[in-house]
């Protein structure tokens, strides 16, 4: 780079914090003891807390037959109308499930878990070492020798 591209950044440079500064100047003038400031800082920080909890209490929506059919009807060219009938049917609306139907879910989902863990033999065997001896034990290594 030439001398007077260098020397135009540095008074860019120089001119943009000149202008900073003179910015805080004149927010300091507006509000000398940060109430603003405080009250501009809290509202970002409870509209954020607001959009979490908005966020946070329309994820069980995302697992809906309702919004995956939506979802895939977005990005397929299939629409939803074409779906079989049997994928909308399979989705109850306002329906209770008796008794029965929830102890066949449950055993079948216990039923499923229980297979897929390995069974394996739990003997253990504890055998005694023949070598009792260990330096680690012996006390004729102390730190201290106090016979000379």
């Amino acid at each position: 780079m030439e001398l007077n591209e260098l020397n135009r950044i540095v008074n860019t440079v120089e001119g943009s914090a000149a202008s900073a500064a003179d910015q805080v100047d004149v927010f300091s003038n507006h509000d000398p003891y940060g109430g603003l400031m405080a009250l501009i800082g809290m509202s970002i920080v409870f509209v954020v807390l607001l959009l979490l909890f908005v966020v946070f209490t329309n994820t069980p929506r995302l697992y809906t037959t309702e919004f995956k059919l939506w979802l895939s009807g977005l990005f397929s060219k299939r629409k939803v109308s074409e779906y079989p009938d049997a994928v909308v049917a399979a989705t109850p609306k306002g329906e209770d499930l008796s008794g029965e139907v929830n102890a066949a879910i449950a055993a079948a989902i216990y039923l499923y878990r229980s297979e897929m863990h390995d069974y394996e033999n739990t003997v253990l065997t504890i055998s005694k070492v023949s070598r009792t001896y260990s330096p680690w034990s012996s006390k004729i290594y102390g730190l201290r020798n106090l016979h000379r």
